[in-house]
């Protein structure tokens, strides 16, 4: 819930209510459901975590429910899956927001959010909203993990291990919930900013000291090797924790004997189990220093308070009083606040200047002399605000231009990644000046570089490269990683036909023995632009063009180097995949074989993975059954690349099925995601043969299975073995105390669980699967099919996430068919890889993870 003018937001899926009690009798009187469409699901994944916003907005958790969002008997939604929500209280305008909270989200003192997750106990959302519906490409980056890298996630429990029907971990992170920023004082100085999250399961409170890093940050636990808050009680489940009105931590206490919904418990377990054992005894626990100076502080009654006293709540110490003075003087829309906010703007401390400046915005009291103070002001988070506010003027003074312009070389690298998302209203001569002189700064990467990146569009990406470009070489022959990515990022922005022919009339400038990585990178991003509109990059350029010689000549040139590039080991990684990418344009006679040889491995992993990708968009029927003739000299990571790149043709898909038809490659070779994928290709006599050839590869009675690796729960598997084992076939797609990646379920906790539990979700993935790990297939216009977890969406585009982290971002315009395949990404068929000595070991590994045993 959340209090406004008199009554109350409440989340109640489907629906988000407005309550209020308008006779005093303790009753709602006035009921309407304000916004309705959100999943219902369990009770423990619905919407949730209702907060204040500084800029005035109200924000929402999705709670892995997800939804389609409407008013009230109208048609036009919304949808937020994987995304949050926020909604303004005082318009109608509901929108989707990056990144999606579990139960709980928060803000700190300046606005900025942060995001909750059972797993990982704080994220950052770095790029706003609207930013991401112009690049769905920067969908990846919005939300950050700022956990320290070295934190392993260990918890440290002084309650006995909780009695659990999935016999969960309670050694690594599991159960978290109920994130906030604490904002109060009654805690002191030295918890300020820090945050707090509830570890429900191992009846813990645990805390993140946040440090900057750029316009983001780090944390990192603030105890080491015990917890800010632990009980010995059982029955101890903190959910949700807030700043209350009195600068306290305030606790909510689940306090019941389960914790756990019955919905994650299997069914021949549920019965005869009161869930609901002690839900009576709830209760919400207050933390503060002990012999606190002053004794307990009195209640505020700000709904009370006059326009005055409420300008002055701005400054009070405690961030609720602060945000709740803010709402207040929101509802009441009192023009004679704006005067004294005007004055706190210019004469107040930091903090409340920010609330001021958002309040008058509210107010319509935000005048440029006021922003311009703030601009000016010696506090850089003041600075950020100011920036923000300004980006929504549609037409700015040129004093105000000016000062904007004056942050340009600011000594907070904050200040300038604001600055650098802040400049739509400007003419697009002076803003791509300011972009470019914030990109060529020292410390530009990778911030600086992602914020411009994601400020251009497909107006000024191309004016703004080339002026780049020739104002600096450097950019051109020796970019940094970091450089060429952003060239890239920026190329792929073009859409107008001219604009990719003026950039290859640049290209076609610089002679041959000039031509560098950063061209090679341009021209990779170019590329994508062609793939984005089906088409390739030739026909892109040539189709019907008077310069068709020209583009011709200066491909070739590009072509020539990036084939030297690519095959020179004694290039940077990333030069060579930029290389690769442009070999594939070749003529396929002279690509190909160049392409085949980079996929052995005594070339980088990154080389061969992206050489069978590239192979994957050219082949012809011979080629593909070349790279297909390779297989059991690749490596697996190879392998992966090599089978999904034959989904991208028909002919490479014949090729692999006939590879499997032939026993050359196993089908439990292959990820889930490709075998999926593999029975849903378009050709239909081509699909028929793939399902045969899956159906014959894989044994479909599980049980069956099951029954034949039973001995492995006897034997005494060699646990550093195991973990070979799972980094072999595993570590691609799970993560173990901060290794590995994040596609599939963190494994860090799965100790907990009976050897039989684990066999079970080893050999029979499918027979628990939870809604997060569920596989999407997409089906592109053009006949691509694409298999992964729904990382992201928008309206523009869908990103799917396959084994390796491999993210791919689609354009809507390119799909023509998404929807949920009810499987796992997890394969069937693991017998395959293991007999029954090496599931043993295994499983003595899952029963015991340990990070150290899986390095290298």
């Amino acid at each position: 819930m959340l209090c406004w003018r008199g009554g109350v937001f409440a989340t109640a899926a489907p629906d988000l209510w407005y309550l209020k009690d308008t006779d005093g009798d303790g009753r709602a009187d006035e009921r309407r459901v304000v916004w309705t469409g959100f999943g219902e699901g369990n009770q423990q994944l619905r919407a949730n975590g209702l907060a204040w916003g500084l800029d005035n907005w109200i924000y929402g958790a999705n709670g892995r429910s997800n939804g389609d969002i409407r008013r009230p008997g109208a048609d036009e939604a919304v949808s937020i899956r994987t995304r949050d929500f926020r909604f303004s209280p005082n318009t109608e305008r509901f929108e989707a927001i990056p990144g999606q909270s579990q139960f709980g989200q928060t803000h700190d003192d300046w606005g900025r959010r942060f995001l909750s997750w059972n797993t990982i106990p704080i994220r950052h959302a770095l790029l706003d909203p609207a930013t991401l519906d112009s690049h769905p490409r920067l969908i990846p980056q919005a939300v950050r993990d700022i956990a320290d890298p070295a934190d392993r996630g260990r918890v440290f429990p002084l309650s006995p291990r909780p009695q659990t029907f999935n016999r969960e971990a309670t050694d690594y992170y599991n159960a978290l919930c109920g994130l906030s920023i604490y904002r109060g004082d009654a805690l002191g100085e030295e918890y300020r900013g820090n945050a707090f999250v509830g570890e429900s399961l191992t009846n813990l409170v645990h805390r993140r000291v946040l440090a900057d890093d750029g316009p983001s940050f780090v944390s990192r636990r603030g105890e080491e090797n015990r917890e800010f808050l632990a009980s010995s009680d059982a029955w101890f489940h903190p959910v949700n924790t807030a700043t209350g009105p009195d600068g306290a931590l305030y606790v909510v206490d689940f306090y019941r004997r389960w914790v756990e919904h019955p919905q994650f418990v299997s069914p021949s377990l549920r019965g005869g189990v009161d869930w609901r054992e002690g839900a009576g005894h709830g209760r919400i626990w207050r933390i503060r220093r002990r012999n606190q100076a002053g004794g307990q502080p009195k209640a505020p009654h700000l709904s009370e308070a006059g326009i005055a006293d409420l300008v002055a709540e701005l400054a009070h110490v405690n961030g609720w009083r602060r945000d709740t003075a803010q709402r207040l003087l929101v509802e009441r829309c009192d023009p004679a606040a704006i005067p004294l906010l005007r004055e706190t703007v210019h004469k107040q401390q930091p903090l409340p200047r920010a609330h001021a400046l958002w309040t008058l915005e509210a107010l319509d009291g935000l005048d440029e002399a006021t922003l311009l103070s703030a601009l000016g002001n010696a506090v850089p988070e003041v600075r950020e605000q100011a920036l923000q506010l300004a980006a929504r003027l549609s037409s700015p003074s040129k004093e105000l231009i000016a000062a904007m312009r004056g942050l340009v070389d600011d000594p907070s690298l904050a200040v300038r990644f604001r600055l650098a998302c802040s400049l739509d209203a400007l003419a697009v001569d002076e803003k791509s000046a300011l972009w470019r002189s914030l990109a060529r700064q020292p410390d530009a990467a990778p911030w600086l570089l992602l914020a411009v990146s994601a400020a251009l569009d497909e107006r000024s990406a191309w004016p703004f490269l080339k002026q780049l470009a020739s104002e600096d070489a450097s950019w051109l022959q020796a970019p940094t990683p970091e450089q060429a990515a952003f060239l890239k990022q920026a190329a792929a922005l073009l859409r107008g036909e001219a604009d990719v022919i003026d950039a290859f009339s640049f290209l076609g400038s610089f002679r041959p023995s000039q031509i560098g990585p950063g061209h090679l990178a341009i021209v990779a991003g170019l590329d994508q632009v062609a793939q984005a509109n089906n088409r390739s990059l030739r026909q892109w350029l040539f189709d019907g063009k008077e310069n068709k010689s020209s583009a011709a000549e200066t491909l070739r040139s590009v072509i020539d180097v990036a084939r030297r590039v690519a095959a020179d080991g004694q290039m940077a990684v990333f030069q060579r995949i930029d290389a690769i990418t442009i070999v594939r344009l070749d003529e396929l006679a002279v690509a190909a074989p160049l392409l085949l040889a980079l996929l052995e491995a005594n070339h980088p992993q990154e080389v061969q993975s992206a050489a069978g990708t590239a192979l994957g968009a050219v082949a012809d029927a011979e080629t593909a059954r070349r790279m297909f003739a390779g297989w059991n000299m690749y490596t697996a990571a190879t392998r992966r690349a090599v089978a999904a790149a034959a989904l991208r043709r028909p002919e490479a898909a014949s090729a692999a099925v006939e590879a499997i038809e032939r026993g050359d490659v196993l089908a439990i070779e292959l990820d889930a995601s490709l075998l999926q994928a593999l029975a849903s290709l378009g050709d239909g006599s081509l699909r028929e043969r793939a399902e045969q050839a899956l159906r014959a590869a894989a044994p479909a009675d599980r049980r069956a299975v099951l029954a034949q690796y039973q001995p492995a729960l006897e034997q005494a598997g060699d646990r550093r073995r195991g973990a070979g084992l799972f980094r072999q076939h595993c570590l691609a797609c799970h993560n173990v105390q901060g290794l590995g990646r994040r596609v599939g379920a963190d494994l860090s906790g799965i100790g907990g669980r009976p050897k039989p539990t684990l066999l079970e979700d080893v050999l029979d993935p499918n027979r628990r699967i939870s809604a997060d790990y569920v596989a999407y297939t997409l089906v592109t216009n053009d006949g691509q099919v694409l298999v992964g977890l729904l990382a992201s969406e928008s309206a523009e585009a869908v990103t799917l996430r396959r084994a390796e982290d491999v993210q791919e971002t689609v354009p809507r315009s390119r799909i023509d068919e998404l929807r949920a395949s009810g499987q796992s990404l997890m394969p069937e068929g693991f017998e395959q890889k293991l007999d029954v000595r090496d599931m043993a070991d295994l499983l003595e590994f899952l029963a015991r993870p340990d990070r150290e045993l899986l390095e290298p």
